[in-house]
């Protein structure tokens, strides 16, 4: 008995299906068939199996068509059962030639047809072809597969496939940045060109100001935006929330969030992905959910690369830093072994010679010249060690009154408090070695002015100076007072600006050499060129 449309099993399979005679007309169709062919199975009933089929050479399936690809156009059937197109087989397939010998035919091998509706559409179907034999008669069971989704699914696949692929080149150009304003660059041009979201911006993070800065950005961006904000962490911003979170966050509809940072913004629909504790990447659209779910992902994932890159510049950078703190020590221990083995060498050998004369003429002269080389010598080596210790990064730094520090160096040098003057600030630093670095400085003036020198201790518009009122150093000489070994005293050791010049290095400081207001006096100005800010209210920081 040949199935029809009220047999309940013919009707509970989810494809539309047909059963066709040995003659080829249609005997009935299941449930299904008119939700493809526009028509019920009883409608077709009694009909040929080719008229509800459009001849498929007409119209060629997109990305279609080559040889052995198993295309609409290489098995054209006919409404009347002929055929000029081929199934990959060696013959033609048409209706006709296939009731005359009907074998099998699976979903996944069968023909590629296009069902004609009645109003003309066409729909690119695939068929699968079961002979089934009852009462010495031969039947066909035709399944009938719209394969649109199918095709509009591919198409999605290999759409997705070439971003991957274009994911893939980016990360190798966003691989060859060496900064991060170059690699955050890059990563907005990736998610403009091959995403095709024009508005996108990076802001990064700035542990200075505590604040996100806005890094790189798309023309588009600029053109609807306008300037991009600094994102503060005590402000109402949607990208301070993620950058603390550290969890991507899409926004459907911005003016749906209060804590948005602009009520009137243009940017309706936004994803901001985290960049770890780098900053933030921001990708938004001037309509309500309209980032498509897969580009979420890759901008997602994309995200990700932008943060390792990052990751991968700053250890860069730190290791850079620490090969030039290496080659500092190195040249440091090179130039500490040159001064022992010369500087000592001297004072040991007049004290080494006066106290042989000592020994053989019991000359008393000859021990106080002995025991003056000595103290040089104890000199030399107090100020090597200093120079030793003084010239490594300060880490360990807090808020220090100038005005302290420089009470207590002058009670140790042994000055009197009228002869030091000082303004009231605050220095971030290492306390013991700022405490040093005076020391120097005001032992050095009273070596070159004598007693009665005055010493001024004042701010600047980002650090501090210390004047004093004696004569002055030749002005050809001031580039070479803070090298090693260089000094116009008798009893000095020529250490002593170049360890100020090593403690200043250390807290990253700059320091120079000027003339004091008075016209003639020296004055070493120490000049802060990495701390924040600048004196103000009294604080350097």
């Amino acid at each position: 008995m040949t199935p029809d449309r009220t047999d309940e099993p013919f009707d509970a399979v989810s494809d539309a299906t047909l059963v066709v005679d040995e003659e080829g007309t249609i005997l009935a169709g299941n449930g299904q068939v008119e939700r493809l062919f526009g028509q019920s199975g009883s409608d077709l009933a009694g009909r040929s199996v080719g008229e509800p089929f459009a001849d498929p050479s007409t119209v060629v399936p997109e990305g279609r068509g080559e040889p052995g690809s198993g295309s609409a156009g290489e098995h054209s059937g006919n409404a009347d059962g002929s055929g000029d197109g081929t199934t990959g087989r060696s013959e033609p397939f048409s209706w006709e030639t296939y009731l005359e010998d009907p074998r099998p035919q699976p979903l996944s091998d069968g023909p590629e047809l296009y069902v004609r509706l009645p109003d003309g559409v066409r729909i690119p179907v695939r068929i699968g072809l079961t002979p089934v034999e009852r009462s010495g008669t031969t039947s066909v069971v035709v399944t009938v597969v719209d394969f649109t989704r199918e095709r509009a699914r591919n198409a999605q696949l290999h759409q997705r496939s070439e971003t991957l692929e274009a994911l893939h080149e980016a990360t190798q150009d966003l691989l060859k940045a060496t900064d991060r304003e170059t690699a955050a660059e890059t990563g907005v041009e990736y998610i403009d060109d091959v995403l095709g979201l024009p508005l996108a911006a990076i802001w990064l993070y700035d542990s200075d100001r505590d604040a996100l800065e806005p890094a790189a950005y798309t023309d588009a961006a600029a053109d609807v935006t306008g300037d991009h904000p600094t994102y503060f962490p005590d402000e109402r911003s949607l990208s301070w929330e993620t950058f603390e979170t550290g969890d991507p966050r899409y926004v459907p509809e911005t003016h749906d969030e209060a804590g948005r940072y602009s009520h009137d913004t243009p940017i309706r629909s936004e994803l901001i992905v985290p960049l770890g504790r780098y900053g933030v990447l921001n990708v938004g659209a001037t309509e309500p959910d309209d980032i498509d779910p897969d580009d979420r992902t890759i901008a997602r994932l994309w995200g990700a690369s932008v943060t390792m890159v990052f990751v991968r510049i700053e250890r860069e950078r730190q290791l850079r830093a620490r090969e030039a703190e290496v080659t500092r020590e190195r040249d440091r221990l090179e130039e500490f072994a040159s001064l022992v083995s010369h500087d000592l060498r001297t004072p040991l050998s007049v004290a080494a010679g006066h106290v042989e004369l000592a020994r053989d003429e019991g000359d008393g002269d000859s021990l106080r010249a002995a025991a003056t080389a000595l103290d040089r010598m104890d000199a030399l080596i107090a100020d090597l060690l200093a120079l030793a210790k003084h010239g490594r990064v300060v880490d360990d730094m807090e808020p220090v009154p100038l005005s302290g520090v420089a009470d207590d160096v002058r009670m140790t040098v042994g000055m009197d408090a009228e002869r030091v003057t000082v303004d009231d600030a605050v220095v971030h630093a290492d306390r013991s070695r700022l405490s040093q670095l005076l020391e120097n400085l005001l032992g050095n003036a009273l070596r070159h002015a004598g007693d009665d020198v005055g010493i001024a201790i004042g701010v600047l518009d980002d650090g501090f100076y210390v004047a004093d009122d004696g004569p002055g150093i030749d002005p050809d000489r001031r580039d070479q007072v803070f090298e090693a070994g260089v000094t116009t005293a008798d009893d000095g050791t020529g250490l002593g600006l170049k360890i100020v010049s090593e403690i200043a290095e250390a807290h990253g400081w700059s320091v120079d050499l000027a003339e004091s207001d008075d016209g003639g006096s020296g004055s070493s100005s120490v000049a802060s060129t990495s701390l924040r800010g600048k004196v103000k209210s009294g604080m350097m920081w």
